[in-house]
């Protein structure tokens, strides 16, 4: 990917490297880049990071990924990409596939298929997830097509969680301030606990009934676990998240779905918003809710 910069009259005299900082550009990228033949151009040529730019200059960086990702097996699988451009791809994620490879499961991910999605295109690109997902989470996985893209939409993405929680809320709306940590003598369960890292969750609720409550959900923290931890710590787990007290009975995973992504395209610089909706388990235990949804 290229991305191309103007240099104004107020940036005239900025060394290279500084100008490149002040665009976003990482120090790490930089780094890599300035070595490549066509790695940071101005005007057409070459030039090393301490080159000292004029008013009008034309920057330009190639962030390509000359090297693949040798610790991912490219493989040939059925992505559902609903967005693409020249810098970032949406794919919407089904439960039961984790977003990168691990060592009891070093297949079937969405960094393997999407290694072997480019590959039959003839590019090498390496999987930058944006916002990963657990394994049995489904919804919307953005991925940065190269370490600059990546470097821009850190931290700017705006999640939209929905989730089908066991119970019936008391409050149609809140904001749940609980800090995280892990659980004792556990390297995967979290729990809430005064020594913990801030966390901070926002529901709306959708609808509602004696047995179960679909909400969306903004975080606005990133915990691991956090939605799943905050809502079984007010007494109401995810239905089937039965590693924090969810039943199995009406669903065999965390009810949990990432339905809507917003961030700005570094590529055109406009707002995308893509949605995503419910996968057909968690669709059909909300229609068991009987109350009518509330607009939210």
């Amino acid at each position: 990917m290229n991305y191309k910069f103007n240099v104004s009259e107020n940036e005239h005299n900025m060394r290279l490297n500084i100008f490149l900082r002040s665009k976003g550009v990482s120090a790490a990228l930089i780094r890599k880049i300035k070595f490549l033949p066509d790695g940071i151009m101005v005007n057409g040529e070459k030039r090393n990071a301490d080159y000292m730019l004029s008013g009008g200059d034309k920057v330009e960086i190639n962030t390509s990924d000359e090297d693949m990702d040798t610790t991912v097996i490219a493989q040939q699988g059925h992505l559902d990409i609903i967005y693409e451009d020249e810098c970032c791809m949406v794919v919407d994620k089904p439960y039961d596939m984790p977003c990168h490879p691990s060592f009891n499961h070093p297949t079937d991910t969405v960094a393997n298929y999407f290694m072997g999605y480019w590959q039959a295109r003839g590019e090498n690109r390496i999987c930058r997830v944006i916002n990963r997902l657990d394994r049995n989470t489904s919804g919307l996985v953005l991925i940065a097509l190269d370490a600059h893209t990546a470097q821009q939409l850190k931290g700017k993405v705006d999640k939209t969680y929905t989730a089908i929680a066991q119970g019936r809320f008391e409050k149609d709306y809140d904001i749940i301030n609980r800090p995280i940590a892990r659980q004792q003598e556990s390297i995967i369960t979290r729990c809430v606990r005064d020594d913990g890292q801030q966390a901070v969750t926002e529901y709306w609720v959708r609808k509602k009934d004696s047995s179960f409550t679909l909400t969306d959900i903004k975080l606005h923290t990133g915990r691991t676990h956090q939605i799943r931890v905050h809502f079984s710590h007010i007494g109401h787990p995810l239905a089937g998240d039965d590693l924090y007290g969810g039943s199995l009975q009406h669903i065999q995973r965390h009810a949990l779905h990432c339905s809507r992504l917003t961030f700005v395209s570094p590529a055109s610089g406009k707002t995308v918003t893509v949605c995503s909706p419910l996968p057909q388990d968690m669709a059909g235990l909300a229609t068991k809710i009987h109350q009518p949804e509330t607009k939210v």
